[in-house]
């Protein structure tokens, strides 16, 4: 069906005089220059700003459009990138000019463009901690494309994993449209530690999270740029952010020792979170840090004897061979497993797609498990090619999707990680929520 036109005004690229129309559609602004049509696509669009320029102070209206820039690093490698691009057009008058802002910021929204819509208000939560303790950094690089988006936004710094848990605990949701974490995925745990805690936490889980890559890993804010076609860079996320899309993404419930919290991300347990955890040690080799215990680790070689029960999600085929009994609409493995990585995204970091089936909102998590009897060589082909997600079909590459599963660890030392944050060594369950939580995606 042709995009039929929602707005029309006179309309011309400053510094000419507005003496044709220009036309809005759901997709796209066209103004006629020289006598010739011109386009801009609004899904670039972040919104409008209004200024008036001149001796005679002409009424101008600035479009803030973010394009995608193909460029070529010293002709070797490609990337693509979002770049700044303004449109200023004058108007014959302000009344009109305040016509075309509100019919294209209402249009941003998808919103009728009569309403008389109030810009969403962000509270940004930044991490100073995180990563590299760059969160406050990268939070500057970003904030001119918030500054000409269609938004306004309040900006808090934390102190503390408990710090972020209360400053969210305590957010007026009224005045509070979204929530962005400039941190890590520690930072996004904590945030959904503190929505969940709250007694209206029903309503609050629902407030739309947007996320800027200022951890380590980043592995939810990878996944979302991943499926929404952009790449892996702080103002891309900034940007889907500022366009307000949203998708549902489900949570998983955690229980262990009686008590009960949430996790976005994955739960590992081995070679995973051995390497995780113990690494920190290493912690000024930055990311080479994994790459080095890793390596140590399959010298090592450790095993770990545990049980793992799990309810198979419909998409989930088994293999018989594999000696899995059941009991009930549980499927049980016992065994000695060199790894199980548990994941509820596609990315467990911006370099590590160890699941790349898994979808935000399946109503599953996806498991990997290798057990003993798994050589060194194949272990590490499969850390080498997770990066790229191609090591699904080594021979020893055990994948389940389940709704819901448990883990006993059956030896007395071990290391189990919720969202790479350390948990009690102990049995714990884990249940997968169906769309609780929403995301900028």
């Amino acid at each position: 069906m042709e995009n039929q036109v929602i707005f029309e005004q006179q309309l011309a690229l400053f510094p000419h005089k507005p003496e044709t129309l220009g036309f809005l559609t759901t997709e796209t602004l066209t103004w006629s220059l020289n006598g010739n049509q011109q386009q801009l696509v609004l899904d670039d669009v972040v919104g409008v700003s209004l200024v008036n320029l001149g001796e005679e102070q002409i009424p101008c209206l600035v479009v803030h459009s973010y394009p995608v820039i193909e460029t070529n690093y010293l002709h070797l490698s490609k990337k693509s990138q979002r770049v700044l691009k303004e449109y200023c057009f004058t108007c014959p008058n302000r009344e009109v000019r305040s016509q075309w802002q509100q019919a294209i910021n209402n249009t941003l929204l998808g919103q009728p463009i009569d309403e008389i819509i109030k810009p969403r208000h962000l509270q940004i939560i930044v991490n100073p901690a995180s990563g590299k303790q760059k969160a406050a950094q990268i939070l500057e690089q970003v904030r001119p494309l918030f500054d000409r988006s269609n938004l306004e936004y309040s900006i808090k710094e934390t102190s503390s994993s408990s710090d972020t848990k209360n400053f969210v605990n305590h957010l007026d949701l009224v005045t509070t449209n979204g929530l962005v974490v400039v941190g890590g995925d520690g930072t996004i745990h904590d945030a959904i530690a503190g929505l969940m805690s709250r007694p209206d936490r029903e309503t609050a889980i629902k407030i739309p999270i947007g996320v800027i890559p200022g951890g380590t890993g980043n592995g939810l804010c990878k996944t979302l740029l991943e499926l929404s076609g952009e790449a892996y860079d702080p103002l891309n996320a900034a940007f889907l952010i500022a366009k307000g899309k949203q998708q549902a993404f489900d949570l998983a419930s955690v229980n262990q020792n009686g008590s009960e919290y949430y996790s976005f991300l994955s739960l590992a347990w081995g070679l995973i979170s051995d390497v995780d955890i113990e690494s920190e040690k290493l912690k000024f080799l930055g990311s080479l840090r994994f790459d080095l215990y890793s390596l140590m680790l399959i010298c090592l070689l450790r095993t770990y004897k545990g049980r793992f029960s799990f309810i198979p999600h419909p998409d989930c085929q088994l293999a018989h061979q594999l000696g899995i009994t059941q009991q009930g609409k549980w499927h049980i493995i016992e065994d000695e497993f060199i790894f199980l990585w548990a994941m509820n995204t596609s990315w467990a970091a911006h370099d590590m797609n160890v699941t790349p089936h898994a979808q935000l909102n399946d109503g599953a998590m996806d498991v990997l498990i290798m057990r003993r009897g798994t050589s060194r060589i194949e272990l590490l082909k499969a850390l080498m090619r997770c990066g790229k997600g191609q090591h699904l079909s080594l021979p020893h590459m055990e994948y389940y999707k389940v709704r819901a599963f448990r883990l006993e660890p059956l030896t007395n030392k071990g290391i189990l990680v919720i969202d790479g944050e350390l948990i009690d060594y102990s049995p714990v369950a884990i249940k997968v929520i169906p769309d609780l939580a929403c995301v900028n995606c």
